[in-house]
């Protein structure tokens, strides 16, 4: 229902409410015996008196925006609440071409994986530079939709390390990418399950909030079906959004999740699909990653998104300009590093 309805019907039930106030008062009478005429009018002059104020005073109340805050609350949410983290928090946005992988450390040895290159040789270089951190378990890897950018390496991800739970969507596809993957998975009896809005995940200190897709949506763009997650770690903050495209930002910012957050992995490469405005606003960055091949055919990232970040003076960071790039967080400053 529309503000001004919502206040409309606001006004009338003031309005009603002292009518039956005042009706009560009048009916009110008990047992006791009736008075005359004279006195019956005399008795009646301050209930019309009290039904006239209360009117007119909710009348006032309504002119001068005093309802405004019982009607639409006292103003904006307070902002999540800060918690105290120790150590650090390594953010490994790999160079995996036109395609995606973020690698997630904690101090504690928990490991988050979002995505894992395509099938065309991005996937293995993927493996081959977790192993050179010297990780061999994964605690949670996300797949966030069933592409092959996305997706084309997991099931060499997922036949190379322990795997503690691979989150998907609840959406199926036919490649060949999307089968081998699902393979990997009975052929190591690999936990999976289908994170929705709302779950929250815990890696070491950094808590993740899943912001999309929604327990019951249907979307028919297997873009629009991208796990998408919110993470806080002390009051820093990151949000990796897959390929999600407008629609799915909008239901995004629906659910009165926080979206705001320090680094932005720009959705679906920086295509102009993604990112737009409304959701920009909400998310205010201040650094930006983009996960983007050189010379790809999709002219990635496109110009608006581009000139949407500069315009708000946000550092970017591009897998095509920077090679890796691994950003660490110490609960309060974050420190870039890039290879080139």
């Amino acid at each position: 229902m529309p503000v001004g309805d919502i206040k409309a019907v606001a006004k009338r039930k003031v309005k009603d409410k002292a009518v039956k106030t005042v009706k009560r008062k009048v009916s009110g009478g008990g047992g006791g015996r009736k008075s005359g005429a004279k006195g019956g009018k005399k008795g009646m002059l301050p209930i019309i008196l009290l039904i006239l104020v209360v009117v007119v005073g909710a009348g006032l109340a309504w002119h001068f925006g005093l309802l405004d805050g019982f009607l639409e609350g006292t103003g904006d949410p307070p902002p999540p609440a800060v918690v105290a983290v120790d150590g650090q928090l390594e953010m490994h946005f790999i160079d995996v071409g036109q395609a995606d992988g973020v690698l997630i450390i904690a101090d504690n040895g928990d490991t988050m994986l979002i995505d894992a290159g395509d099938h065309r040789g991005s996937g293995q270089r993927l493996v081959e530079y977790i192993q050179g951190l010297g990780i061999t378990e994964l605690t949670y890897v996300i797949g966030t939709h069933p592409h092959a950018d996305h997706i084309g390496g997991m099931d060499i991800v997922l036949n190379t390390f322990s795997i503690g739970t691979l989150l998907i969507p609840p959406v199926s596809h036919t490649t060949r990418v999307y089968e081998r993957m699902i393979q990997a998975v009975e052929n190591h009896n690999i936990t999976t399950r289908a994170p929705a809005a709302g779950d929250i995940i815990n890696l070491g200190g950094a808590v993740f909030t899943v912001i999309h897709p929604g327990a019951d949506d249907d979307w028919r763009n297997l873009n629009d079906w991208s796990v998408s997650v919110h993470m806080a770690f002390g009051a820093t903050s990151m949000i990796v959004t897959g390929d999600a495209e407008h629609p799915a930002e909008a239901a995004m910012m629906a659910t009165g999740l926080n979206l705001s957050s320090d680094i932005l992995r720009v959705g679906h490469h920086g295509s102009r699909t993604s990112t737009g405005q409304e959701f920009f606003e909400a998310v205010d960055p201040t650094i930006a990653v983009i996960q983007v091949g050189e010379g790809n055919r999709y002219n990635h990232p496109h110009d608006c998104v581009m000139e949407r970040l500069e315009t708000a003076g946000v550092r970017i960071y591009r897998n095509d300009h920077h090679g890796d790039i691994i950003i660490t967080s110490d609960g309060t400053n974050l420190d870039v590093r890039t290879a080139r």
